[in-house]
């Protein structure tokens, strides 16, 4: 058995194929636990030990730092961009500007996450702009999980989160990337515990393949 620790952002590309496709090549059994990369540091910092950590690159290089991954097997596999979801019958911003889609955001019911990194950046972006307080009056705001989700049972109007997390969910929603000017682009890396077997060393070199490549960018993410 394998554990794999990762980031929300590639869950839909590992469940729907790669982790499929490996455990019926191999025979190997992963068991994977799927959250923000806040949240696997902070499970991480409490004593676990997962075979796989696949999250936000800096914080791969900073566990491998701590020597609770090998440096030598970090690899930044994919980058993702902060987007935005909302039904095709609702309202769009009325142009792809900054001062447009802020805006948009303070006519719209928002949510977003405060653990993700998605989040963590939109909640700057906001306060930075002294915008934080009116969007929040109306705002739904998820410890964890998916924003989108509030969009499609009627909670938000317009959910912010990693554009591949944006179109991991089911339903008739639009995603699409925020303004550049407002933009944040992630980098994700795959990193292997010291103790990790050699299985787990396997399955993370998969993931700088052709085929994951192509399975990340079906979701949204782009090449490394």
């Amino acid at each position: 058995m394998i554990t794999l620790y990762s980031g929300l952002v590639v869950r839909q590309a590992l469940v729907d194929e790669l982790i499929p496709a490996f455990e019926a090549a191999t025979g190997e059994r992963i068991v994977a636990t799927f959250e923000p990369t806040t949240v696997l540091l902070e499970k991480i910092a409490g004593g676990d030990r997962p075979d796989l950590f696949l999250g936000v690159s800096s914080s791969a290089h900073e566990l491998a730092a701590q020597g609770i991954l090998d440096a030598d097997t970090v690899a930044d596999i994919a980058v993702s961009a902060v987007g935005f979801a909302r039904l095709a019958q609702t309202p769009a911003p009325s142009e792809d500007t900054e001062e447009a889609f802020l805006q948009y955001l303070r006519e719209s019911r928002v949510a977003y996450t405060l653990s993700g990194a998605s989040g963590i950046h939109f909640m700057n972006v906001l306060r930075e702009r002294n915008l934080l307080d009116a969007v929040d009056e109306r705002a739904v705001r998820f410890p964890a999980g998916l924003t989108v989700e509030a969009v499609i049972d009627g909670r938000a109007d317009v959910a912010i989160q990693q554009i591949a997390e944006l179109r991991s969910v089911e339903g008739e929603h639009v995603v699409a990337p925020i303004p550049h000017a407002l933009q944040s682009y992630g980098a994700f890396a795959i990193g292997v515990g010291v103790s990790a077997p050699a299985s787990a060393r396997a399955f993370s070199a998969t993931l700088t393949e052709a085929r994951a490549q192509a399975a990340f960018a079906s979701v949204g993410l782009s090449a490394p």
